[in-house]
């Protein structure tokens, strides 16, 4: 992702690549900068470690779910063989 933004960021630089000042340079460099990182979806980092807890919860309370599904498949199991 990040590659990309920078590819097009130097593409740009290219292109704009005139015998202008080293501010109109500087002052074009940072607007093309601030347009390639508004198309980039970014967000807090405590935001990302709130979501990277949820999910660390999520997938202990998959892995307790599915012991007990296999456990009852076996309760089930040795009910339906005792009944025989």
């Amino acid at each position: 992702m990040f590659s990309r933004v920078l590819d097009e960021v130097m593409s740009r630089l290219d292109s704009e690549s005139t015998s202008s000042s080293s501010e109109s340079r500087r002052s074009k460099l940072k607007a093309m900068i601030a347009a390639s990182l508004r198309h980039i979806d970014l967000v807090p980092r405590d935001e990302f470690d709130a979501q990277a807890a949820v999910l660390l919860r999520t997938r202990q309370l998959l892995q307790e779910l599915e012991q007990r599904f296999v456990d009852l498949e076996e309760t089930v199991k040795l009910q339906n063989q005792a009944e025989k």
